[in-house]
């Protein structure tokens, strides 16, 4: 039973936040149940998508993963990181949605990189003090090839994603990442070239991230978390930070397209192929993302 402190929560939430968006959360975004793809039989790309989510956020990943493959007008392979909060409920549903979808258990998780990351002790706390360590860390280690896909579950795609599928085609060695609104690094350009030697790449957001497992070295990750003072910024940047350092050490690729969008922006450019709706933004994700994308992927495929 949902406790009074939490319903006037939500009330004043879903009043701040307008109409629009709160119909969409609460009426659309259940409906990503409805989802079907016929394409099951078809041989997935030859580069897999990893997701990290949880049960707050697994229907918003739902709906990230249905527009991907909508508007790539392609199969592919799924790896699902549960961030530890997904119930055997959740991870039926997704299995439901995404037939090959490969879902690794926080357990299944911890058992491996514990592991792994003994040598490394700065990054094993990391990874113990935050879930999103987990893609830095997680989904290059448990990828089976030299390439990935990384998606935040707060990313909608709207049109075709021509430069994904090119470098997915493609055999390039190359990261490439949204541009974010603003620097969000916690280590300036010139304190990665004095200390870790890397010319960094400005302005990376990592909520979409086309990568070179190469490029994530856990050494360099250990000598950075170690050696720099990346651990007193805000533990949110962290994972995005090393993402940056990693890629632009790697020294292949850069940013994607502003077509691949992130804003503030009342709503998303006319070209608009990919946007990320960050935390100032969220509540579009249901007040246009969800409106927009209903009718194009609640579709009968019998029809």
């Amino acid at each position: 039973m949902i406790s009074l402190g939490r319903l006037w929560w939500l009330l004043k939430r879903d009043l701040k936040r307008g109409f629009g968006a709160s119909y969409h959360d609460y009426k659309t975004k259940p409906r990503i149940a409805e989802w079907t793809w016929p394409f099951w039989s078809e041989a997935p790309q030859p580069v897999p998508v990893h997701v990290l989510t949880g049960a707050k956020d697994w229907e918003l990943c739902a709906w990230m993963l249905a527009s991907f493959f909508h508007f790539t007008e392609q199969t592919w392979n799924v790896t699902i990181h549960d961030d530890g909060t997904l119930t055997a409920e959740i991870r039926a549903q997704l299995k439901k949605l995404f037939k090959n979808a490969r879902i690794i258990s926080r357990d299944e998780a911890d058992t491996k990189m514990d592991r792994l990351l003994l040598p490394f002790p700065f990054c094993h706390d990391y990874r113990n003090k935050h879930p999103l360590a987990q893609k830095i860390f997680d989904m290059a280690q448990f990828c089976e090839s030299e390439r990935l896909i990384v998606l935040d579950s707060d990313v909608l795609f709207f049109n075709y994603p021509r430069e994904i599928t090119n470098w997915v085609s493609s055999s390039a060695n190359e990261c490439w990442f949204n541009e974010d609104i603003a620097e969000g690094s916690l280590i300036a350009a010139d304190n990665a070239w004095a200390d870790l030697g890397v010319a960094l790449w400005p302005r990376v957001n990592s909520g979409l991230c086309l990568l070179a497992k190469a490029a994530i070295d856990l050494e360099f990750c250990e000598r950075t978390l170690g050696e720099t003072s990346i651990m007193k910024g805000h533990i949110w940047r962290v994972e995005q930070t090393l993402f940056a350092l990693c890629a632009s050490r790697h020294g292949k690729g850069g940013l994607l397209p502003k077509t691949y969008e992130v804003s503030l922006a009342k709503e998303a450019s006319s070209d608009c192929i990919a946007r990320h709706y960050v935390g100032a933004v969220r509540d579009l994700f249901y007040g246009e993302g969800l409106k927009r994308l209903r009718d194009t992927l609640l579709i009968d495929w019998e029809d």
